[in-house]
């Protein structure tokens, strides 16, 4: 089962912008925003996935077409640099991001193979043995769907994981990380179905999950997902325990390097208290 990565990358498209109700005029693309997401880019997310143990997949940037000719140089470099002939970037008009990507995904002439189709969220990285898991609960997922060729099978089902890691930022800094579950936006939220769907991740509003939208929530052991998250002056995270860092280490190469992330003892769990149960009397 083929996965396909999608992320918004400095694009200024509906419903995000580029009119308000309240300013009618454009936004528009800021040199310092632009930087920003760059940073985040190089640093999390496109390492985590050339660091991938299964590197059967493809990501697509859906960037703005007006974005500077220095930044689309830099972005051309970029994805040859970690995943040769695995990315590519698109570069659009203002529209609804989710049909971009619909409209790329059934043009692409795969037949009805089921695929799975993940967003990527502004900061995020995977650890390095996402692909393999969250190919194996795509299989798993699209498996327990009815073969009757009904309306339930022509929809697919969305697919995202339930616990994960914030990744604290100050500046550039790595200052604090925790675990998270359940977020309001989901991680990895994935649909696996047909090519020619008329679903998207990025064309659904996540409270649906579950509800109009069928869902299945991936709980794991081992944290697959990590999204950045810059904090105020005032902002402070709890610091982590030391196996929680020690694990994340071990799947984000980018925790390995240096960071100023503290983090306290592992918590020694209390100890189960005996349970008497009162003698039954047998007569």
């Amino acid at each position: 089962m083929d996965v396909f990565f999608q992320m918004k990358f400095a694009y200024c498209g509906k419903p995000d912008g580029l009119l308000s109700k309240r300013k009618k005029s454009p936004k528009t693309l800021n040199d310092d925003e632009i930087l920003r997401q760059f940073d985040l880019l190089e640093r999390i997310t496109l390492p985590s996935l050339r660091d991938q143990s299964d590197p059967q997949f493809r990501l697509t940037l859906l960037c703005s077409a007006r974005m500077p000719q220095e930044g689309r140089e830099h972005l051309d470099w970029l994805l040859n640099h970690y995943l040769p002939g695995r990315s590519e970037a698109i570069f659009a008009r203002p529209m609804i991001p989710g049909r971009v990507f619909r409209r790329q995904m059934q043009g692409l002439g795969r037949g009805d193979e089921p695929v799975i189709q993940t967003q990527i969220c502004e900061g995020e990285g995977f650890g390095r043995n996402f692909v393999r898991r969250l190919r194996e609960h795509g299989i798993e997922s699209w498996a327990k769907l009815p073969c009757d060729g009904g309306a339930k099978a022509a929809k697919g089902t969305f697919m995202s994981f339930r616990r994960g890691l914030r990744l604290g930022m100050r500046g550039k800094a790595f200052v604090g990380l925790e675990p998270v579950t359940s977020p309001d936006m989901p991680f990895a939220l994935s649909l696996v179905a047909r090519p020619s769907s008329r679903y998207n991740p990025m064309l659904i509003n996540a409270d649906g999950l579950g509800h109009r939208f069928p869902h299945v929530g991936v709980m794991t052991q081992t944290l697959h997902c990590l999204r950045a998250r810059n904090l105020g002056q005032t902002d402070k995270m709890l610091p982590p325990e030391r196996r929680i860092l020690s694990q994340a280490g071990a799947e984000f190469r980018v925790l390995r390097g240096g960071h100023r992330i503290e983090c306290v003892e592992d918590q020694v769990l209390a100890k189960p208290v005996d349970v008497r149960l009162p003698k039954v009397m047998v007569g």
